[in-house]
């Protein structure tokens, strides 16, 4: 099993896109942040830097394109392989198609924890600058060390659920494509006109897993952060067993 992981880690980090997904990643965060930190004294704000601890909220939602980056590059990693002809080579090196999906999902979340660590990284960096810059409070409290442990499980789940949905699709366009549709269009329509069902979609359960309820929708609370987690785990369990179903069914030439 190990020798799998470390052929999908080598898989990852060879390809040459990577990078670039990784550095456009960066700047959309810094762009989050620039187009979410309030000014002083700004009314109608969703956000406002006179409550006790901004940091938190910003950062976490600056974590949001991250997550999308996530759950594309789940879904790349399974779909590259089956549009370039290489996952023929990696089943007959491993027949067992659920270990193969298994060490996918182990590479993916090694990934998730270097990208979540950069956004991280540059996120606090600029938040603080732009908050204590606007005369805001940058001490983090317990909110902000929450929403890092969850903004790091968060990532880790979107890249297994990116897998997961891969495998079920197998079309790389559609896949990116219906991932990009979904995490920037459905969710927020649902969260804006039907909030009693967006709190439950995907979408909604992470957000109330990085207590972004303010930041996100002011119309119905989301879901306390017990429930958005468990939901979030559950959506998870339900396409990788969907997806440990269907992958010894499809052929592979």
């Amino acid at each position: 099993m190990s020798a799998l992981v470390r052929a999908e880690l080598v898989k990852l980090r060879s390809t040459r896109s990577q990078p670039w997904l990784l550095l456009a990643t960066l700047a959309m965060v810094v762009l989050t942040i620039a187009f979410t930190t309030p000014s002083a004294g700004a009314q109608n704000n969703p956000l406002s830097l006179d409550q006790p601890s901004p940091l938190a909220e910003i950062v976490g939602v600056s974590f949001g394109f991250p997550r999308v980056t996530m759950v594309i590059l789940g879904v790349l990693s399974v779909t590259q392989e089956v549009r370039y002809g290489t996952v023929t080579s990696t089943f007959l090196v491993e027949p067992r198609r659920t270990r193969v999906l298994a060490a996918k999902g182990v590479g993916v979340v090694l990934a998730s924890v270097v990208i979540a660590t950069a956004t991280l990284v540059v996120s606090v960096v600029v938040s603080a600058g732009m908050i204590h810059a606007r005369h805001g409070n940058v001490t983090p409290r317990s909110e902000f060390w929450q929403m890092v442990a969850a903004a790091f499980a968060v990532m880790a789940l979107s890249g297994v659920i990116g897998v997961a949905i891969g495998v079920v699709v197998r079309n790389q366009i559609v896949g990116v494509i219906a991932v990009l549709v979904w995490m920037n269009a459905v969710d927020h329509v649902l969260l804006d006109a039907l909030p009693a069902v967006g709190r439950w979609t995907p979408g909604g359960a992470t957000y109330g897993l990085l207590q972004l309820g303010p930041a996100i929708t002011t119309k119905q609370a989301l879901l306390d952060v017990p429930v958005s987690g468990f939901l979030l785990a559950a959506y998870t369990a339900a396409i990788v067993l969907v997806a440990a179903a269907v992958a010894p069914r499809r052929d592979v030439l």
